[in-house]
């Protein structure tokens, strides 16, 4: 009869016996699943070496100016203030200059309108209050006299279309112009408002005879399908005294590097509005990149250090001790901070000390604040383009490290490779270890049974010489 479990009949620890020799099979297992975990203790390491890289590059990047501006004009910044928001607001750009200026604001542009006139004159005159006769209707947008529209938009108007039919065309249209119908007591009349306010917006409408207007007509003809309900009408305004037009309430020619845009106008009657502006040079910009990028670089150095550090009390490595890739990290920042760049080579500012942001023992950065601030007002076009080339510098080295092809990603996926390697290996030896408990199992279970066979042999033994005479009795 055959043994239903390993060891019942042998009292062999079969189970015992085969996990006891299968732990000791199983050890090439455990040393691929310790470099497993190595491998992605570094690749996490890498991440967090990438995290204070790409933050680096982000403020380095901060600091190089757009192609075709330069470092100076990047940093050329300047606060307004109005002392009335409500009145006007302003912009400035590169080229404005400090001051401070009275504003008295005469008149704000207006928008034009025009109506379709009501009675004899009305465009409605068809059957159920609808357009006669329909065409093509060009609708322009330009200054009085004006003879090159800068928009010009054409629609085409079917016959017997209703003032709804016109309005919803020239709404789709895009014209620069919106329409709405109000239903008064004279019955319903087509109300046309240009988009934009200016004295280069007047409406002329032609193509339809029925729906035609000139705003060059003046006065405007009798039979005249449309009425003039609001000229359109530039701005006008005095800056310390001096008047100025504009065409729209956005004026940029009034002072060069300053956009005024008019908010509010006098009301009767009053004839001006006033208020106060106040441009000064704003370096915040400027300082507040620099502080940046030596936080971003303290914060690198710090993460650098401690993944690259070594205990030799405890014995303990920081997950990237020994890379070549931290290695080459910091060897590129050290490279982008310790040489002059070439654009500097002439410039009576050339490092970074020459601003106030000097080395530590510990290797971190520090920016004595007075010093930076004192340069920057006696020289904020030197600051600018020394922040400027170490920015670039730095962004080139960050670039080749972090980029889609830089050498953390490079390196990142051939330890990926790795794990992928040794997850294939695993697998090898895996099939070859249950392979092999399952021999030793058939091994040890054939054992039992034939231990078990003669146990039972010896039993039937010794209770058959138990029942022979015995011959050796004493006398």
């Amino acid at each position: 009869m055959a043994i239903a479990s390993p060891g019942l009949g042998s009292s062999l620890d079969v189970n015992s016996i085969v996990s006891q020799l299968m732990s000791l099979e199983q050890r090439p297992l455990t040393v691929l699943a310790q470099k497993e975990a190595g491998f992605q203790a570094k690749i996490s390491a890498l991440g967090s070496l990438q995290g204070v890289i790409s933050a680096v590059q982000g403020a380095a990047a901060k600091l190089v100016p757009e192609s075709g501006s330069t470092a100076t004009q990047k940093f050329s910044v300047f606060k307004s203030t109005v002392g009335d928001p409500t009145i006007a607001s302003i912009a400035t750009s590169s080229s404005a200059v400090a001051g401070s200026y009275t504003l008295e604001v005469n008149q704000l542009a207006k928008q034009h309108g025009v109506v379709t006139a009501t009675g004899a004159t009305t465009p409605f005159s068809g059957a159920g209050d609808t357009l006669p006769v329909g065409g093509t209707l060009t609708i322009s947008l330009d200054a009085l006299g004006g003879s090159s529209p800068h928009t010009s938009t054409d629609i085409v108007i079917a016959d017997g279309a209703s003032p709804e039919d016109i309005r919803d065309a020239i709404n789709s249209a895009s014209a620069g112009v919106s329409a709405v119908v109000i239903n008064g007591t004279a019955g319903k009349q087509l109300v046309l408002t240009g988009n934009e306010a200016g004295s280069n917006q007047f409406i002329k409408l032609s193509g339809i005879a029925g729906l035609a207007f000139d705003p060059d007509a003046v006065p405007q003809p009798l039979s005249d399908p449309f009425v003039q309900s609001q000229a359109a009408q530039g701005s006008s305004f005095k800056l310390n005294g001096i008047a100025v037009e504009g065409i729209t309430n956005t004026v940029t020619t009034a002072i060069d590097g300053l956009t005024l845009t008019l908010l509010k106008g006098p009301e009767a009657p009053a004839t001006g509005i006033s208020t106060t502006l106040s441009i000064s040079k704003d370096n915040a910009s400027l300082t507040s990149g620099v502080n940046a990028l030596v936080k971003a670089l303290n914060d690198f150095h710090t993460t650098a250090s401690s993944l690259g550090s070594y205990n030799a009390a405890t014995r303990q490595a920081g997950a990237l001790n020994g890379e070549s890739t931290l290695r080459s990290a910091q060897s590129a920042f050290r490279s982008a901070l310790g040489n002059v760049p070439s654009e500097l080579s002439s410039a009576s500012l050339q490092r970074l000390s020459d601003i106030g942001v000097t080395l530590q023992k510990d290797g971190s950065l520090v920016v004595d604040a007075a010093a930076l601030s004192t340069a920057i007002g006696d020289d904020l076009s030197g600051v600018a383009n020394l922040v400027a080339a170490y920015g670039g510098a730095l962004k080139t080295a960050t670039d080749g490290l972090v980029g889609s092809d830089g050498l953390i990603a490079a390196r990142s996926a051939g330890l990926s490779a790795s794990i992928t390697s040794l997850g294939k290996q695993s697998e090898v030896i895996s099939s070859r270890l249950t392979d092999i408990e399952a021999r030793l199992r058939r091994q040890f279970t054939s054992l039992d049974v034939l231990i078990a066979g003669m146990t039972k042999t010896s039993s039937f033994l010794e209770q058959q010489l138990a029942t022979l005479p015995n011959f050796y009795q004493r006398s």
